[in-house]
């Protein structure tokens, strides 16, 4: 699984209410943002993995829950990589034969990025916020898929409050 978390670059970026007070909730709900590009399967891997993580912080499931947890994802495709490989033919003067031939190969592949944010229905504000870009690895199965955002999810609520139970 932490080999499909170190797929690509940094970690997430979390940002929150500093005046957001955590034990006020104890239920929760999920919504996918209309803007998402995701395929319907990983977005239901998406959901699932939000919803089991907050269950282990000890919040409850409710389809009218004290917040929601919005996610959106979006899909990049051919992003390019940091490297490139180039390749070239010249020659060193103009008595020894002319012209030259180059190119250079900027290798890409397709990135996701997942954004979750958490606000309280009734005052529609967003308290917590947490965002990460990564590369798509080539999946071999459905079960590679589930793993890969699992652990991308766990990495974004990594942060997010545990329930303090009263």
């Amino acid at each position: 699984m932490l080999a499909f978390v170190g797929c690509s670059g940094k970690g997430p970026s979390v940002d929150y209410d500093p005046s957001f007070e955590a034990s006020k909730f104890s239920t929760f709900s999920v919504s996918e943002s209309s803007g998402s590009n995701i395929d319907p399967l990983n977005s239901q891997r998406i959901r699932s993995a939000i919803v089991g993580n907050l269950r282990t912080k000890g919040y409850r499931y409710a389809d009218k829950g004290d917040f929601t947890a919005l996610y959106d994802v979006y899909v990049v495709k051919d992003v390019p990589s940091n490297f490139s490989f180039g390749f070239g033919i010249g020659s060193y003067s103009w008595h020894h034969g002319g012209g030259s031939v180059g190119a250079t190969v900027t290798p890409s592949s397709d990135q996701v990025e997942i954004r979750i944010h958490m606000y309280d229905p009734n005052d529609k504000k967003v308290f917590w916020s947490a965002k990460v870009a990564k590369k798509i690895p080539d999946f071999n199965s459905p079960k590679s898929r589930e793993s890969f955002f699992n652990a991308v999810v766990d990495q974004l609520l990594k942060d997010f409050p545990t329930r303090k139970r009263p």
